[in-house]
């Protein structure tokens, strides 16, 4: 799971962390300043190394072009793998990229910077820097499989850069490709009914989710977690909802440490226990007729927190009218038994009293709203 650390936090870091931090970096510092391990005075070399270390990352908050210390910790909580991000004028830079000697090939490098994406994302940083040794043939080579550029090469080092949007973007795509369902992919190919736009749109859904990270997501209808796992793999906390086991199995397989309830839509507001941060409906909402969508989405309110968000993503579209021409357009293969949310049906309804709501159209097929309990900023 990532940390920020911004400035504010470093001032308030206790002893336990910093030790941990420390310990991160505290592999062959002697040798890179150049001392040999049988020195009489090895012991007094290590401790003024690590109080120089300490010093520095404590002189941070007033150094302006610290930004922020990713930090990434493990499943028992122990800091793995660190980097900080330095801002140069107008360049962000990555520096101090480090994995704990104890969990090398683990992965964790790849996964801190697969969960600082959505936060450079989310404040604005479109693309970073790195400097790599040219004898540092790891570090090369997670940079290259992770989609860095090399920028320029002299006889020390490499500059890489990576844009960041087109990179989330990427990874995003690739969660869910493994599984991608097939009739989706033809559907989506041919642009028709009732899953055109389908990757654009759960890239939007996901879009809007990762720039908060590490909250908490409610998947109404999670299937066999085709939006959850990537959303899972980048820290997020999990709970499923769907009224087949056999895609729970699957979803649970790929995501052991997720909750998930086992329950129709009406059943599972007696077992949900938490509030939210996003409660999502991804092509399940649907299922519903319209009385019933606007009572259940007046219901999840009890599962929302105060500033959390509803997505729906979906066959539908902006007014009845649109809706009525693409019935018309797909007649040979319309499900009529489906009643696909319209925005315009949503503004005349209760949720009008609840929700400030806003709709985009992904295609002429699919569409994403949003809801937000009133009087909240987006």
């Amino acid at each position: 799971m990532i940390e920020l650390w911004n400035k504010s936090t470093i001032t308030n870091l206790s002893m336990e962390n910093i030790e941990q931090w420390f310990d991160v970096l505290n592999q062959g510092l002697e040798e890179d300043r150049g001392y040999q391990l049988d020195d009489p005075n090895i012991e007094l070399i290590r401790e003024t190394l690590k109080a120089e270390y300490i010093a520095y990352l404590k002189s941070l908050p007033k150094n302006k072009a610290f930004v922020y210390y990713f930090v990434f910790r493990n499943d028992d909580q122990k800091i793995v793998t660190v980097c900080r991000l330095m801002k140069y004028k107008s360049k962000y830079v990555l520096e101090g990229l480090e994995t704990h000697r104890d969990y090398y090939h683990m992965g964790y490098a790849t996964d801190i910077m697969k969960q600082m994406l959505p936060i450079l994302k989310r404040d604005r940083v479109e693309r970073i820097h790195s400097y790599v040794s040219c004898d540092n043939t790891a570090s090369i080579h997670l940079h290259e499989s992770f989609g860095f550029e090399e920028m320029s090469v002299n006889e020390n080092r490499i500059q890489y850069i990576l844009e960041v949007e087109p990179t989330l973007r990427r990874i995003l795509f690739d969660r869910w490709s493994e599984n991608y369902n097939k009739d989706v992919a033809k559907s989506e190919a041919n642009h028709t009914y009732p899953f055109s736009g389908y990757s654009e749109l759960k890239y939007q859904l996901l879009l809007v989710i990762a720039k908060r990270p590490n909250r908490k997501v409610l998947d109404m209808g999670v299937g066999t977690g085709e939006i959850s796992i990537p959303l899972y793999q980048l820290g997020f906390s999990i709970t499923g909802v769907d009224l087949s086991k056999e895609m729970i199995d699957i979803a649970k397989s790929k995501m052991p440490k997720a909750t998930f309830i086992h329950a129709s839509f009406e059943q599972c507001l007696l077992l949900i226990k938490k509030k939210y941060d996003f409660i999502v409906f991804n092509y399940s909402i649907h299922h519903l007729s319209l009385v019933e969508q606007v009572k259940l989405l007046i219901q999840m309110r009890d599962f929302l927190k105060k500033d959390g968000k509803i997505l729906i993503g979906d066959v539908a579209t902006r007014t009845s009218k649109k809706m009525e021409a693409l019935q018309i357009k797909y007649e040979s293969v319309w499900d009529e038994e489906e009643n696909y949310p319209v925005f315009d049906r949503y503004l005349e309804s209760e949720l009008q009293s609840y929700y400030d709501m806003e709709y985009k159209d992904i295609d002429e097929v699919t569409g994403l709203f949003l809801l937000q309990n009133k009087n909240i900023g987006g």
